[in-house]
Parts: structure tokens; sequence; C-alpha cells
């Protein structure tokens, strides 16, 4: 993993550079892998971090995106905006044993397995940069009475 200010979303495909976009990822091409995009929360990693006196990053989670100030789990089933691009949130993506197997440290299974972020689905492409703003997209039936 390589932390990057900026990168690329592709419809359908995941992020440029990314090994799940080039097919080189631990579960690429596994049915029910369900996640073009993974996400975690900040505030959770720093939550464990102070509850549990470890230094877990977000790089050492493997996930794509670190967000801050809002609740990921919120967005299962939504589609939202994230810089320039549109993606749809899948379902919850706690750690997996090959993470713990990665770090050596068998405990993030524990210690994420109820805020390890969330997978998401690139539905229009576009670019993604630090600092950029993420906010659901209303559904139609949200905008009716």
């Amino acid at each position: 993993m390589e932390a990057v200010d900026s990168v690329s979303a592709v419809a359908d495909r995941g992020l440029i550079g990314d090994r799940y976009y080039s097919g080189t990822g631990h579960y690429s091409n596994i049915a029910g892998w369900g996640a073009q995009v993974t996400l975690i929360q900040y505030e959770a990693i720093q939550a464990i971090n102070t509850g549990y006196g470890t230094d877990f990053t977000g790089s050492m989670m493997r996930r794509n995106i670190v967000t801050q100030n809002i609740k990921l789990d919120s967005l299962i089933g939504k589609t939202f905006r994230c810089g320039q691009a549109v993606l749809r949130g899948t379902k919850p993506f706690p750690p997996c044993a090959h993470l713990a197997y990665l770090l050596g440290r068998k405990e993030v299974l524990k210690y994420f397995a109820y805020c390890g972020g969330i997978g998401a689905e690139v539905v229009v492409g576009g670019d993604i940069a630090v600092g950029d703003s993420l906010a659901v997209i209303p559904s139609k039936t949200e905008n009716c009475g």
C-alpha cells in the first residue's frame, strides 16, 4: 500500500494503480468480494489506538480511502460522491485473516471487527484527492414528500 494525494476511479473497475484494479489483490476474482474501493474512518483507527494503546494507521489497514467526520456504515446501500467520483456503498468490510497475517498482528481482527470500514463500487469514474468532500446523493424516492 502506498499513500497518494490523488487517484482516478474508473466505473465498474476501481482505482487506477490499486491491486484489485489490476487483478493482483489477494481476493481478486473471488465471488462475493463486493468492493472496488474500500473506506475506513479515521476516528475508528484513533479510537482503537487510544483504547488499546496500539499504533495502527490508515495505510496499515489496507483501505483505499480514509475518511473523517462521516459514519461509513450509513453509506451502505447509498450512492455518494467522493471527490469527482460517484460510489455506492456495498457492505461492511471488517479486517480479514490475510491482513492479520501481513501485519503479524492477529488482534486487528478483534479490534476492527465492527469498525473496519465499508466496501464500495465505482458508479461514475472521476478523480479523488486528499481533502475532497464526501456527500450522499439522494435517491429519487428520498426526494419525494
